[in-house]
């Protein structure tokens, strides 16, 4: 059964003629000749191209200029190449461990192992999986190669691909002939095909890739792909149908966009239903344009309700963080912070908290950002201290993820069965996934002095992450572990502050709640 917390994305390894995991043989090692003779055929000439280049001196003619750009993709090309090739071979090094491994006996099981283990059955995981391998080494290598989890998935597929499945297409990369987009089009095409399919494919466009564009050698491959994939077009519709979906994504200026993949008629009747409403908008004095209008009818339809009902039953739940010492001092240039995106104009912010059913302060460092302190000692997180998370996180804590607070849940830094308390410093927000990667698959959490925290992955790599909240980190000092503990209010002096707000010693964030209304469709009262 396919494990929830692994999406499969649009590319599928398993789509790939691969041979199983821990058997592939060009990630075996067949002789220390063989071995230094590959690694000399990847990397040297990829160490001569730099030596030119540096040795060529400062640049004097616009045509040498336009001749080292070639050589400058030439050395992305391979680059490209020996990544994919030490990303595939890593990988399978990981999956070689697990295949040799001898079932741990209980009795000689750590008890740090024996958690784990624990952990992973409560999880349902198959941690010797090649699905739970090839995932936990993707998170690895983005915190290696400093991008997200979906862009080194999307590497790891294409490195599987040129080192398993691609030999020809992998060699062209490594001597600079192709670039890495053809390389990537020929193994995004090499899906569902046979290993002679393949070959076919490479022997016909491997040249064409030599000298033509690359969306030239991404058309032809989908061609070929097309071509030789015995299934129908009804059944690669039917398949295709599985990957509908809805995302969303960030634009500056407080602006975002939504994205919709589903079957094309649905988006056509879609499309021609904003046209008719559009159409039927006849009001001279509104200077909106067509695409303006289309945008505010698609909102107004799938937030308030198609103008000729009556409104969705459910509301939005909205958090508005508005720093008010900011607010006071400059509220000409000062921004207030929307949960999920980032910082909106202190405008729009007012005028939502202008409805708020409910309005929570928190005090915060002025300095930084950061909230300060609220918390209690019991294993489930009381509200208060989820609401604080909600405020200095932001969103999951794993290096790089940004699944919102809703998604997330409360996780203890230190486990509570190993002593750790329920308190501001000892718990974090994670995702349902990353709570996983920490709790069965080998990943370590530690908090630093400073209120950030150091990830430790499973072969080593260390990753910081600093609260969502933290804004200026000058004084954040992680690297030397020299930044003190600051001085925590007492209950007594955060009561008096809550009580009677001032400027002196910090600020406050009021936290802006619109709630999601209960199953009548009413708004819960104000809390």
């Amino acid at each position: 059964m396919r494990n929830n917390y692994f999406a499969p994305d649009d590319d599928d390894e398993h789509r790939l003629p691969l041979d199983p995991p821990g058997t592939r043989g060009e990630s075996q090692s067949d002789s220390f000749f063989t071995d230094h003779l590959e690694h000399q055929m990847l990397f040297g000439p990829m160490k001569k191209l730099t030596d030119e280049l540096f040795n060529a001196g400062p640049l004097k003619d616009p045509g040498e200029g336009l001749r080292r750009l070639e050589t400058i993709q030439k050395l992305n090309s391979m680059l490209e190449a020996a990544t994919s090739v030490i990303m595939a071979d890593s990988v399978e090094l990981v999956a070689q461990a697990f295949a040799e491994e001898d079932v741990a006996k209980p009795y000689l099981e750590s008890d740090q192992e024996r958690r784990e283990r624990l952990s992973a059955n409560y999880y349902a995981v198959d941690r010797a999986s090649d699905q739970v391998i090839t995932s936990n080494f993707v998170a690895e290598a983005a915190i290696a190669l400093r991008m997200t989890t979906q862009k080194a998935r999307a590497r790891m597929f294409t490195a599987k691909g040129l080192r398993h499945a691609c030999p020809q297409t992998l060699q062209a990369l490594a001597a600079g002939q192709i670039t890495t987009s053809a390389a990537r089009a020929i193994v995004k095409n090499s899906q569902d095909l046979s290993t002679e399919q393949i070959e076919l494919m490479e022997h016909q466009l491997l040249p064409i890739a030599a000298t033509s564009s690359d969306d030239t050698v991404s058309q032809r491959a989908r061609r070929f792909h097309d071509r030789s994939n015995p299934e129908a077009a009804t059944a690669r519709h039917e398949k295709a149908a599985d990957s509908r979906k809805v995302t969303s994504w960030n634009r500056p200026d407080g602006m975002a966009s939504l994205n919709l993949t589903a079957p094309a008629i649905n988006v056509r009747s879609i499309m021609n239903t904003l046209d008719y409403e559009v159409s039927q908008h006849k009001d001279p004095q509104d200077t909106r344009t067509k695409a303006q209008l289309m945008s505010d009818i698609l909102c107004d339809a799938l937030i308030n309700g198609w103008p000729t009902t009556n409104g969705t039953p459910l509301k939005p739940r909205v958090v508005v963080t508005i720093p008010a010492l900011q607010m006071l001092a400059n509220p000409k240039c000062s921004m207030a912070d929307l949960e999920g995106y980032g910082p909106i104009p202190m405008g729009l912010a007012m005028q939502l908290a202008k409805d708020a059913p409910s309005i929570i302060p928190m005090l915060t460092d002025p300095f930084s950002g950061a909230v300060m302190d609220v918390g209690r000692k019991r294993y489930k997180a009381p509200r208060v201290l989820k609401e604080f998370l909600r405020a200095r996180d932001q969103h999951c804590c794993y290096p790089g993820c940004r699944r919102t607070a809703d998604t997330s849940e409360v996780d203890h830094v230190d486990g509570w069965e190993t002593g750790g308390h329920t308190d501001r410093e000892n718990t974090e927000l994670l995702c349902k996934q990353h709570q996983m990667f920490k709790h069965a698959l080998g990943w370590r959490v530690t908090n630093r002095p400073d209120g950030s925290k150091c990830w430790r992955t499973p072969h080593g790599l260390n990753s910081l992450v600093i609260p969502g909240s933290v804004e200026n980190v000058e004084l954040f000092e992680h690297i030397h572990n020299r930044c003190p503990e600051r001085k925590v209010a007492s209950p007594a002096d955060l009561r008096r502050i809550l009580a009677k707000p001032h400027l002196g010693d910090g600020d406050f964030n009021f936290r802006i709640h619109k709630p999601v209304a209960d199953s009548a469709g009413q708004d819960p009262a104000p809390s």
